[in-house]
């Protein structure tokens, strides 16, 4: 399910420098029109927490996870910048439910195990990441058509959710729950309140370098599509790599100390994709990016889920700040590049925020 929620977000992004050309607008109409996916994603994680402990995390996640893929051709075709924020707001609110009800499977396969492994699931979203963003790069670079290219990835990825659903976990309502003891501590609003703030930044970190690594490819050394579009197979790859390792670190380190790390890492990676003055430089600069942003979604995940004592309420919390952060990151970027530049803007936005991470701190586990 991580992997075919990884194909199935790489499977346009790399196609952003095309579908802007194709649209006929500027930098910061691009980053209102890329608002749909967030503001979707907003609106459906304020009710995903409830959704999940009602109808169970494996029914929401195969029904979401399809019915995003099943979406996707959708983008293909909308021929007004208008239309393709209507698609995206769809899309961000599958995904949005999709987030939390997989990340659910996931904390419960964590609970099982005596060490971290989280972080391998995420590992497993990157290398779809991977995988769709090479597809989609390939695509643009043979000349198809970015509506062929989505019908079939969606065709395909719907089959292989509803393959792999069959390996989840079985759904554990609320109601199949033992209850809480009078005397279990709710969640404290300061806890809700400090993960939903560290969503936030985390989401500024990561979505500019992710949407916008093709785009800054394109700007500074005037790249085609097919070769811009391996800027966000840069990122991906590093995320890849920094999940595969990110639970032994974590084990090594701890989670607080592996979140922080990353977060100055992938604060560098920016600075240096934005000033290196060659693609190959900047390449390295996204990857090193990627590396450091690999562990911080799933790290907080499994933070949130241990500071609410297991509830769906600190998940739904640290993914509805995540979401506005998604939701404001677009924007954002467009308005700084619009006078300034990509590169300039990536930094203010994504190495700013990726800073805040690594200097937060979360109440103790």
């Amino acid at each position: 399910m991580f992997f075919v929620n990884g194909a199935t977000y790489s499977s346009w992004t790399p196609r952003l420098p095309e579908l802007q050309r194709e649209l006929g607008i500027s930098d910061a109409a691009l980053g209102l029109t890329l608002v749909g996916m967030g503001l979707g994603g907003l609106a459906a994680t304020s009710f995903s927490g409830w959704l999940v402990d009602r109808r169970g995390s494996r029914t929401t996640t195969l029904a979401t996870s399809a019915a995003m893929s099943l979406w996707l051709p959708i983008l293909g075709v909308a021929p007004t910048a208008v239309l393709v924020f209507a698609a995206l707001l769809v899309l961000g609110a599958l995904d949005g439910l999709t987030d939390v009800a997989m990340n659910s499977q996931a904390i419960e396969l964590q609970g099982r195990s005596y060490r971290s492994i989280i972080t391998r699931f995420h590992a497993v979203w990157s290398a779809g990441a991977v995988v769709g963003g090479l597809v989609a790069s390939r695509a643009a670079a043979a000349k198809i058509s970015l509506h062929a290219q989505l019908l079939v990835t969606g065709v395909l990825l719907a089959a292989v959710t509803v393959v792999a659903s069959r390996s989840l976990l079985p759904d554990r309502r609320i109601a199949d729950r033992p209850r809480p003891s009078r005397t279990e501590p709710l969640a404290p609003r300061r806890v809700l309140v400090a993960l939903f703030l560290v969503g936030v930044a985390i989401a500024l970190a990561e979505l500019p370098p992710n949407d916008w690594s093709a785009l800054l490819l394109s700007d500074r050394f005037d790249l085609s599509t097919g070769r811009a579009g391996l800027g966000f197979v840069a990122v991906a790859a590093g995320m890849l790599i920094g999940r595969v390792v990110g639970d032994r670190v974590t084990d090594a380190l701890g989670l607080e100390r592996t979140r922080r790390a990353g977060a100055a890492l992938a604060a560098t990676g920016v600075v240096i994709a934005s000033t290196v003055p060659h693609p190959l430089g900047a390449g390295l600069g996204l990857f090193i990016t990627g590396l450091g942003l690999a562990s911080l979604f799933p790290l907080l995940f499994k933070a949130a889920s241990d500071l609410t004592h297991g509830s769906h309420s600190g998940m739904a919390s640290f993914s509805a700040g995540a979401r506005l952060g998604f939701l404001a990151a677009s924007p954002l970027m467009g308005l700084v590049a619009e006078r300034t530049s990509i590169a300039v803007a990536l930094v203010v936005v994504a190495g700013i925020a990726a800073t805040v991470v690594a200097l937060a701190r979360l109440p103790r586990l």
